[in-house]
């Protein structure tokens, strides 16, 4: 009995443009042209094209030195479980809790190459109060979202994030002991916190969510504006804020960083 053979329906381009994301996710870090044709086993110019179809369609993204890295556009278009939007359905309802505790707006930030995403906000019904715009970016290095998620990933993790980060390269020597420093102290605290750092007269308190290794992964963080009438403190949202990220985590049936704030070991920075 003769078998049919299987028709092949190849689409050389599609492969080749399957195979720069493949090896982009893979990669602990970003990729030149010449290093991924290498990786690849293709000629510069048989993926230069496809790289720029990629980044014109916001798949890939280009570094200042040149160097592509994935963008967040795969996890937007994904089906309705994808862990981005697990999150954010899971984050939401414990956000609008901890607006309601503390009368202050809070968001949801990722992760994005050295920079953070802001990918949720929720609003306090203040007639004056501070928001922060879903879709803003800020590198990961000013803001203590982006601390407390570094805070919460391994050495090589944390050096090749920080590698790409202008805002880090362009720091003293000192400086970066500092901020370094900094990290140790949010791991062990379990929380990232700062006063008057982006913007004076704000206060910034923030804690990861999920695991660095599930891709579920995020920080709940509160902006708020401080007080002419009498002094205030990143840490009277400390609370409301664990209370809110041990809802989030046991919703996801993740374990939260270790710390004074976690409620279980599952996750530890290596400092």
């Amino acid at each position: 009995m003769h078998m049919a053979s299987k028709p092949d329906y190849s689409a050389p381009a599609l492969e080749k443009g399957l195979d720069i994301l493949e090896a982009l996710s893979g990669s602990p870090g970003p990729l030149t042209l010449s290093a991924l044709a290498r990786l690849l086993g293709r000629g510069n110019n048989e993926i230069f094209r496809m790289l720029n179809l990629l980044e014109e369609r916001r798949y890939i993204l280009r570094d200042e030195a040149g160097a592509y890295r994935l963008s967040l556009r795969l996890f937007q278009i994904a089906h309705s479980h994808s862990p981005v939007r697990r999150m954010i359905e899971t984050a939401e309802p414990a956000m609008r809790e901890l607006v309601r505790a503390t009368s202050e707006s809070c968001h949801l930030s990722v992760l994005e190459g050295a920079e953070i995403v802001v990918l949720s906000s929720v609003e306090c019904p203040q007639p004056v109060r501070l928001s922060i715009a879903v879709g803003a970016r800020f590198d990961v290095v000013r803001t203590a979202s982006g601390r407390a998620l570094l805070s919460s990933l391994s050495k090589g993790r944390r050096a090749g994030i920080l590698g790409e980060s202008p805002a880090f390269r362009a720091m003293t020597a000192t400086d970066k002991k500092k901020f370094l420093a900094s990290l140790i102290s949010a791991a062990k605290r379990g929380v990232a916190t700062a006063s008057n750092e982006t913007i004076s007269g704000v206060l910034d308190a923030a804690i990861p969510v999920g695991s660095p290794d599930s891709g579920i992964y995020a920080a709940i963080a509160i902006s708020a504006l401080t007080s002419a009438r009498g002094r205030r403190s990143a840490e009277e949202f400390l609370k409301p804020l664990e209370a809110c990220a041990q809802k989030i985590n046991l919703a996801i049936g993740a374990c939260p960083p270790a710390g004074p704030l976690g409620t279980c070991s599952g996750i530890k920075a290596d400092a």
